[in-house]
């Protein structure tokens, strides 16, 4: 059986749809809430916050864990539990994230980071009644930051 090539706006189409399907995915995970990381000048926590950003949060964790062993201050301690809560969350390490928040606000009650990451963790592995009260209590905190905002539209 001999095939002829398909005429080129048959090839594109083809190839049209094939990266819709690819792309779909993508298109929900914009609607999931976003987690949010701080800089400090503790080298090991800006490292952490860099390597977040630039989407490799086993990195970010690492240095986060690695900055923990420091012997930081409170508010600096807070921070890198906080990033850490972001990292693990982001990595799909839920129990690992919920720990890291819980520390963070054992350490500071009011990080309005804490409990939003926290919120982004709870809602991502299904506890969304939790995931409302941590990101009301974020907004509480702290009503003028965008992830928060962000965040109540996506868990809202």
């Amino acid at each position: 059986m001999n095939t002829l090539p398909l005429p080129k706006t048959i090839q594109f189409a083809a190839l049209a749809l094939t990266l819709t399907a690819f792309a779909a995915p993508a298109l929900a995970a914009d609607n999931a809430p976003q987690f949010s990381v701080e800089k400090t000048a503790t080298r090991s926590i800006a490292s952490g916050a860099t390597a977040f950003n630039k989407g490799d949060y086993s990195k970010s964790a690492a240095y986060s864990r690695y900055a923990l062993k420091q012997g930081l201050k409170k508010s600096r301690r807070t921070v890198a539990y906080s990033n850490l809560c972001a990292a693990l969350g982001a990595d799909g390490r839920y129990d690992e994230a919920l720990e890291a928040c819980d520390s963070a606000l054992k350490v500071s009650p009011q990080n309005w980071q804490a409990f939003s990451n926290r919120a982004a963790v709870n809602w991502l592995s299904g506890d969304k009644t939790q995931a409302m009260q941590d990101i009301s209590s974020a907004r509480d905190i702290n009503a003028d930051a965008p992830v928060i905002s962000y965040n109540l539209e996506v868990l809202g």
